[in-house]
């Protein structure tokens, strides 16, 4: 039952007077979390998405939808609140726009028709309500998995029970062709993911796809990973390696094809089987991706079970049935905080990653031609949504403006004052973080959205901003190929930013370092809380293992700074139970 069926014909034409029509276009921001309950819309056609504020790009938020025939907005207007969700426009939407005064001028001049559409917005209320609380259920109940969680996890152990014996000769080659297919796979998998997702450039996304395949596979082939690890003669210990059975992996929007078939290197190394689990924003590149390895687990003889994912859209019950599944012997946590949470608070022992923020600190002693390329190459890269990528500049005054000039050199654009505040206004949201639409796409797109001009292809955003702006939206982790530039006087100032900026944000994941120096590198690397320290080299790139000796890795651990359980970057190693045979001595 809609609001015009318990008018007549004559009323409705009353309730026209008073309905402004209005389009958005998909995606269009509607209605934003926190603004004044000014008025409700109509929808007349599409469909409105309502979203929790949260700005983790790999966290669900959704709360529900709003269909034709149903009001938007109705909860402000009724109890004069601020908006307590964001709207966005899921499809094209035709909507009417009823304000707050003119409902009042309505109910006042019209009280029958008044009394019908409070009556209506009721009904709305009323079916959201009911909505909600078995939302609320689900994750009430979320220890009860269904039939087909149970299903999966138990073909899974069944594969990872008869794949357990395989020797390191047999899994290496399994390994070597399954790290070839992504990888000959690399650039159609990166043109997918960009145009699923709508983050990042395929180019940089190829590097990353043969860094989680080729690289990772380089890494662990010949290493053991099964049986006797090694034999300690003097204190006659035996160290026997014994998997952990299942992995529940969650997959992030930012890098899906390379964390899928990292964790699945690194997963099988380990002699695991493992369950996956995509971003809804990346499902079909995560199928593609899961058909592939399939497929050479099947040319291989593997039990095909031995990697699955969940093929359609989930929800967060469905994750914790999983993450709470006694089948469940590991967890594998690459997402948003809240995700990682979830893990750790789920039973199921788990390895989960924290925030980047990374500082990178270049000193006065600094390669200044260095540090301007690496930090545009780094931040730049699949347009800024790797997590340890560079995220403010802390520069000493003594070389700041031979530094800037050579940041604009090598392609960045770094903003004068006016610049400044006219970009800070549209690129951030009024809570601090990069708007929403912003996030992973190339600077020169986001130069042209914010009215930034300059005679070469712009490759990143500099801002400069005073150290009062520390804990506003400039200090904190933007995923898109933006930074700030702070100025420091000397080495004690330096140090001290950097561990503020990371105290807000960041805590224990990765930090960088330009000097000539060799003591300083080393007093940073002692006094910064970060678990990836890089000196001379992009923190990008250098924290997932390229242009290091760092494991090459999707998954990076913070440490106990960031409420993590490592600071490695984790691999193979961190999927297998070591057992200690002890001989009497």
């Amino acid at each position: 039952m809609t609001l015009f069926d318990s008018l007549s014909v004559q009323e409705r034409a009353i309730v026209d007077q008073y309905l402004r029509p209005v389009h958005f276009k998909k995606d269009e921001t509607i209605l934003r979390q926190g603004d004044p309950g000014d008025g409700c819309y109509l929808i007349d056609e599409g469909e409105v998405r309502l979203e929790l504020e949260d700005f983790e790009t790999d966290s669900d938020s959704v709360l529900g939808y709003v269909h034709p025939g149903m009001f938007l907005g109705e909860f402000s207007l009724l109890d004069g609140q601020p908006r307590s969700a964001f709207a966005f426009a899921h499809t094209d939407v035709a909507a009417r726009w009823f304000s707050k005064e003119d409902f009042e001028t309505l109910c006042r001049e019209q009280p029958r028709i008044g009394l019908a559409i409070s009556h209506a917005m009721g009904r709305n209320l009323t079916e959201k309500m009911r909505f909600y609380t078995s939302k609320i259920a689900e994750y009430l109940f979320a220890e009860e998995a269904d039939a087909s969680v149970n299903e999966m996890v138990a073909r899974a152990a069944q594969a990872q029970r008869e794949y357990q014996a395989w020797p390191e000769e047999k899994v290496d080659a399994l390994l070597g062709d399954l790290a070839q297919a992504v990888a000959d796979k690399a650039p159609e998998l990166a043109e997918a993911c960009v145009q699923e997702t709508k983050l990042g450039n395929a180019v940089d996304k190829i590097a990353k796809i043969q860094v989680g395949s080729l690289a990772v596979y380089q890494f662990l082939a010949g290493k053991a990973a099964s049986g006797i690890l090694g034999v300690d003669q003097d204190r006659h210990i035996t160290d026997i390696a014994t998997p952990v059975g299942v992995v529940f992996g969650l997959i992030p929007l930012t890098n899906p094809v390379s964390t899928i078939i990292f964790k699945t290197l690194v997963c099988l190394k380990s002699r695991n089987a493992l369950v996956y689990s995509c971003h809804h924003g990346a499902l079909r590149v995560g199928n593609q991706t899961g058909e592939i390895i399939q497929s050479v687990l099947k040319r291989h003889g593997a039990p095909a079970d031995l990697v699955q994912w969940i093929h359609e859209r989930t929800s967060r019950r469905k994750t914790m049935m999983f993450m709470k599944h006694k089948g469940i012997d590991f967890i594998l946590a690459t997402g948003g905080p809240s995700l990682v949470r979830a893990a750790y608070s789920s039973g199921t022992p788990a390895i989960g990653v924290g925030a980047g923020n990374a500082p990178v600190w270049v000193c006065f002693d600094a390669n200044l031609e260095t540090a301007a390329e690496m930090t545009i190459s780094g931040k730049s890269f699949d347009n800024g949504v790797i997590c340890g990528s560079e995220n403010n500049l802390v520069v000493d005054a003594s070389i700041r403006e031979t530094f800037i000039q050579l940041l604009s050199a090598h392609g960045a654009a770094v903003l004068n004052e006016a610049e400044k505040a006219r970009f800070v206004s549209q690129a951030f949201e009024p809570a601090g973080h990069v708007e929403r639409s912003m996030i992973g796409q190339a600077a020169q797109t986001i130069a042209e959205r914010t009215g930034i001009q300059r005679a070469y292809p712009i490759r990143l955003i500099v801002v400069p901003a005073g150290l009062e702006e520390l804990s506003g939206p400039l200090g904190f982790e933007k995923l898109a190929p933006i930074i700030s530039l702070f100025t420091v006087e000397g080495v004690e100032q330096g140090l001290e930013i950097c561990k503020r900026i990371l105290a807000q944000e960041g805590r224990g994941h990765t930090a960088a370092i330009y000097s000539a120096d060799q003591a300083l590198i080393e007093r940073f690397g002692q006094e910064i809380d970060a678990s990836r320290i890089l000196a001379n080299v992009s923190s990008c790139l250098g924290c997932i293992g390229i242009g290091t000796g760092l494991a090459p890795s999707l998954t990076l651990g913070c440490g106990t700074f960031g409420g993590n359980s490592t600071t490695d970057n984790v691999t193979f190693r961190h999927l297998f139970n070591i057992k200690r045979l002890a001989l009497p001595t």
